[in-house]
């Protein structure tokens, strides 16, 4: 008879000498003590590391809307901020449009006590509004730093916007006021901000999404649930109290998930993940199989252990219960001898084993974690350097560039689809010389790189020698030996192949390819904004032209048409009347004049820095001849300035002069008008009369904005501003100012 069965026999006998039961019992309370240690284990390794993983996405959008607060702080430190006056600080606005234009909810500029003062064109509704209740600017007030704020429905037309404010000071470093961009809300597609946002991704089993200091929600992968209030979810909840870390729950189609949340750095916002237990676990080897052997271990052991006595057979078991306790606290470097060559000493193994699995487990983890942290430090770096660009081929080469830096290539390529010739065409590179860098042209039907850009598939050469579909004329010159070619898609569609070389032959891995992966669709959001900013560009030169049309049509094309038809018929008209021939050329020498003044007006429209060169004399008296010529009004004028008119307060009388005549010679039907302008050295008064129709005050519609802008540029200089009008007996403005 074989001995395993004597020995099975012998134990059967001592089991019932012995009275085996309690034994079984502790064994089994081992065993599962033991599944219980590793379940625990497993899952605090798994919270922490999503807990850490959490808190490396919230430093990183951190990081992201630093971008921005930086963008408006360089802007603030610009010399037109700093200056009072709206339509300074609007033309400070302007020129810096190219680097505001991420803010798609408009920029304005609140003056020290909160008042909107300026803001671009699109957010004329905000001028005026008193905006020192909001918290992001008493939290200015408070720490000079830049913030931003939570959702506010300070968006266009009231619509729900985020805003990124900063401070501005002034030359002795005084408080001057807040610079504020806004994102719009829910406009993923399209805003910068959420742009930065999306770009953290975390696994394909979890979401991640953000709410501000309320408890309303900024981001979601649902578009749909932007904006709705999570204050009450536990989750949310604990956020808001100022926790961080990461629990096992449930969601809410009672699925189990690892909940993980942090604070945004430096702001109120916070950022909850979410990722399903189910896909955690399936990343670390299973150990049920061996717990289940533990269990079956575990009824048979006693049997052993009743053949060398109570003393054999409590020891191991004291040794296992000392040593589950190690691995349910985080120990796994535990080692159980039992010398007792039966189920004991293999149930002892068999522990060993599970605490070497798990060390091994734990180990792999972190490895994981580290790698997944390096990799996403590198994928931070390569947005850094991208998303520092706005310009096509710049983007391009940064993104060549960064790809020899972080996957240590040794070349690397970009080639465009152009589609009037059908061929993809060299656009940025690294590491190649001139003469192979004019043969990087194919078509779909040449190599790799076609087949590629016909797939749309990725394509890896471990070793370019004797392979059929590689372009030797490029690999040979160059020493390539083994290269990587992705696709760069864009809405779906191949906006070229990215390509990176070596020179020695290479085994890509896992990693490299995921690292490649993503640094290609991160290239392609790049891409994608800088053919946006493009367009923008693009359509604001257009806009401006058009406007500069019409104002050549509205004035300088007719006061020349009139001018041409009078001289077709003055040759004619004299020979007939020379009394009336003198009369109209009086009148085509008032039109010339005057089409001579708009045109130096319009000069002057598109070089605004020239209003402030210009003498007063000078540019007072282009602006009446350009009314008179274009109104047919006279006018006299009086120009008295013997002091220095302040730049600010020049301009501004220059445009509520503009705004009065505009006026005049719209609505007030006047037959002469008379301005006088005085500058002496403790005021400067500037009164403009019509002996025109006037009109009833309180009888002003509400949408005719002439008037209030007057006052505006008024106000903003510390000017007065009167207007005296009666029915029928004209109307006379009166702007008086004073130096403080």
């Amino acid at each position: 008879m074989p001995p395993t069965v004597i020995h099975r026999r012998r134990l059967a006998l001592k089991i019932i000498a012995w009275s085996f039961i309690p034994t079984i019992l502790i064994l089994l309370a081992v065993v599962l003590l033991t599944f219980y240690a590793y379940q625990q284990a497993t899952e605090a390794l798994i919270i922490e590391s999503d807990q850490r993983v959490t808190r490396l996405f919230a430093s990183q959008i951190a990081n992201e809307l630093k971008n921005y607060t930086q963008i408006l702080t360089e802007v603030a430190r610009a010399g037109g901020l700093r200056r009072s006056g709206r339509s300074i600080q609007e033309q400070a606005l302007v020129e810096e449009a190219n680097r505001l234009v991420v803010f798609d909810g408009g920029v304005m500029v609140m003056d020290n006590h909160g008042v909107v003062v300026a803001t671009q064109e699109k957010r004329l509704d905000a001028l005026g509004q008193d905006w020192s209740d909001r918290d992001y600017f008493r939290q200015i007030i408070r720490t000079q730093q830049p913030t931003y704020s939570d959702i506010l429905r300070d968006g266009p037309q009231g619509a729900e916007a985020i805003a990124a404010a900063v401070p501005i000071y002034g030359d002795q470093g005084e408080f001057l006021g807040v610079l504020v961009g806004m994102f719009r809300t829910r406009a993923t597609s399209i805003s910068a901000l959420y742009g930065g946002i999306v770009k953290q991704r975390i696994s394909a089993g979890g979401e991640m999404y953000l709410v501000d200091g309320n408890g309303q929600v900024i981001y979601h992968p649902d578009i749909e649930r932007i904006g709705d209030d999570f204050s009450q979810q536990p989750v949310v909840s604990r956020l808001l109290a100022g926790d961080s870390g990461a629990f096992r729950t449930k969601d809410i189609v009672g699925q189990e998930i690892v909940a993980g949340f942090a604070p945004i750095p430096g702001m109120t916002w916070g950022m909850v993940t979410e990722e399903k237990w189910s896909t955690l676990l399936s990343d670390s080897p299973s150990y049920r199989q061996y717990l289940s052997i533990l269990i079956v271990m575990g009824v048979l052991v006693p049997i052993a252990f009743v053949i060398v006595g109570v003393r054999r057979i409590t020891q191991p078991i004291e040794d296992l219960i000392v040593a589950a306790q190690q691995v349910a606290q985080g120990n796994f470097d535990q080692t159980i001898k039992a010398d007792t060559r039966d189920e004991i000493e293999e149930l002892a193994d068999q522990f060993n084993q599970m605490a070497k699995q798990l060390q091994e487990s734990y180990a792999q983890l972190e490895q994981r974690v580290a790698d997944r942290t390096q990799e996403l430090a590198a994928l931070y770096r390569a947005d850094e350097e991208l998303y520092r660009h706005l310009n096509l081929d710049e983007v391009l080469q940064a993104l060549v560039d960064v790809s020899v830096d972080i996957l240590h290539a040794d070349k690397s390529a970009i080639l465009v689809w152009d589609t009037s010739t059908s061929k993809l065409v060299h656009r940025a590179s690294n590491g190649f010389s001139r003469e192979t860098i004019e043969k990087l042209t194919f078509t779909t039907d040449e190599g790799l790189i076609g087949k590629v850009a016909l797939t749309g598939e990725p394509a890896i050469i471990e070793d370019t020698w004797n392979h059929p579909l590689v372009t030797h004329p490029i690999t040979d010159p160059e020493g390539i030996r083994s290269f990587m070619h992705v696709p760069i898609k864009i809405k779906g569609r191949i906006f070229g192949v990215f390509n990176v070389n070596y020179l020695t032959p290479r085994a890509f891995g896992e990693t490299e390819q995921r690292l490649f992966t993503a640094l290609a669709q991160r290239a392609s959001l790049a891409i994608e904004n800088a053919q946006l900013y493009e367009q923008a560009q693009l359509v604001a030169a257009v806009e401006e032209r058009q406007r500069l049309a019409r104002e050549l049509h509205d004035a300088v094309t007719q006061s020349l048409f009139s001018a041409s038809l009078i001289a077709e018929v003055l040759n004619r008209l004299w020979e007939k009347n020379p009394e009336e021939g003198r009369r109209r050329l009086e009148e085509l020498r008032q039109l010339t004049r005057g089409a001579l003044a708009e045109m130096r007006t319009l000069l002057l429209e598109l070089r605004p820095a020239a209003l402030m060169e210009a003498e007063v004399h000078e540019l007072f008296r282009h602006l009446c001849d350009a009314f008179s010529g274009r109104a047919m009004i006279p006018i006299q004028y009086s120009i008295e300035c013997q002091g220095v008119m302040p730049d600010e307060v020049k301009v501004a009388f220059y445009r509520i002069a503009q705004e009065t005549l505009n006026n005049i010679a719209k609505h007030a039907q006047a037959s002469q008008v008379q301005m006088e302008l005085s500058c002496q050295s403790d005021q400067i008064v500037m009164e403009i009369q019509d002996d025109g129709r006037g009109f009833e005050l309180s009888e002003v519609p509400p949408d005719h904005l002439g008037l209030g802008i007057m006052r505006e540029r008024a106000d903003q200089i510390g000017a007065d501003l009167t207007l005296t009008t009666v029915p029928g007996k004209g109307t006379e403005v009166k702007v008086t100012w004073r130096p403080r």
